[in-house]
């Protein structure tokens, strides 16, 4: 059964601007240490950068929570499985509120897609 769908368009020059501004202080706010690694080995770091912020923004819609209500930015990380999937990681206590809120079982789902201009994430989090 589905709990929650969400989705988020952000313009990859933004997350760029952004970057270039507060480079540190605004990195290290809303991205784990892997992330951060993750994105600057990219030759287009900022597509990613901004892939992943969509990701933690569509999985704040897909809980219902937005990004305001107690939602920990670094605490919700986004990896790539072996085969190269994207996946959600949870972390600390984002584990116990999405508990809370969907229940013990679920699975979430992740989509990404990336241009030099626009970065798109979709989750769907399904109650097992």
């Amino acid at each position: 059964m589905i709990f929650g769908i969400g989705i988020d368009t952000i313009e990859v020059p933004r997350i760029e601007r952004t970057v270039a501004e507060y480079r540190g202080q605004f990195l290290n706010r809303i991205f784990t240490d892997d992330e951060i690694a993750y994105c600057n080995f990219r030759k287009f770091h900022a597509e990613h950068f901004a892939a992943r912020f969509a990701a933690k923004e569509a999985f704040a819609k897909a809980i219902g929570t937005g990004i305001r209500r107690g939602f920990i930015w670094k605490e919700v990380e986004v990896r790539k499985e072996y085969s190269g999937k994207p996946m959600v990681a949870l972390h600390g206590s984002m584990i116990e509120k999405v508990g809370k809120i969907v229940g013990e079982s679920y699975q979430i789902q992740l989509s990404l897609t990336h241009t030099k201009n626009i970065a798109e994430a979709m989750v769907v989090i399904e109650k097992l």
